[in-house]
């Protein structure tokens, strides 16, 4: 199995420094790059394709949240996994929405973050506990809004596609999806980014949701059981 190849975003010299030291420490990761701010982060993504990019938010100019967003335009396979000190949650869920897949703090111990950039490498949403019972209340708050939205017949979403919907919405990852259904996990992914297009959402989070109130996972739960 190659190395989990990670870039460092971060208009600090002395925090890229301390990260690389960190994350030489375990064989499984390489820094292959480092950037510190707006322009020059999507040059060197672009360049490197890395597999994980270690996100500062507070950035000058365009800010992480913003980066983030447009390296997911530009890069889909490559995971943002954002390092701040701040623990925000209006910044937590933007940057999430913007494409992050994992929120995580500066104070965090180098074997949790070298836990949490193996767990976005393969795909998988990585919150550091501190900050996950606020983000679970913001979901129960949204799980109990009553908006109708678009009749999942509308959607014109394929069997397959609604089959994955319900997976997403038991909280499956791409791995996962793709060993049950027998699929490669990048046939999962294109699967993934046809179901958002129909449904005009922009992230797993919104498809659970949508399936949830639409009673979508009904016939999986009947079917694994």
């Amino acid at each position: 199995m190659s190395a989990i190849r990670v870039m460092i975003v971060d208009d600090h010299p002395l925090a890229r420094q301390g990260l690389k030291q960190i994350l030489s420490l375990d064989s499984d990761i390489t820094v292959v790059g480092e950037a510190q701010h707006g322009d020059e982060v999507i040059e060197t993504a672009l360049l490197l394709k890395p597999d994980v990019i270690l996100m500062d938010i507070n950035l000058p100019g365009k800010n992480g949240i913003e980066l983030t967003q447009e390296v997911k335009e530009k890069l889909p396979d490559t995971q943002i996994l954002a390092l701040t000190v701040d623990n925000d949650q209006y910044h937590v869920h933007k940057i999430i929405k913007a494409g992050a897949l994992g929120y995580i703090l500066k104070d965090i111990n180098p074997d949790t973050l070298i836990e949490a950039i193996k767990v976005v490498a393969r795909g998988d949403a990585y919150i550091q506990p501190c900050l996950l019972s606020r983000l679970l209340l913001e979901f129960r708050q949204l799980m109990n809004e009553e908006r109708p939205g678009t009749p999942p017949e509308e959607l014109g979403l394929t069997q397959r596609e609604l089959e994955i919907v319900s997976y997403i919405a038991c909280g499956e990852s791409n791995k996962e999806i793709a060993e049950k259904l027998f699929i490669s996990e990048k046939t999962v992914k294109n699967h993934v980014s046809n179901i958002l297009r129909k449904m005009a959402l922009v992230d797993r989070t919104q498809v659970a949701v949508y399936a949830y109130r639409k009673g979508l996972i009904t016939n999986k739960k009947e079917k694994d059981n």
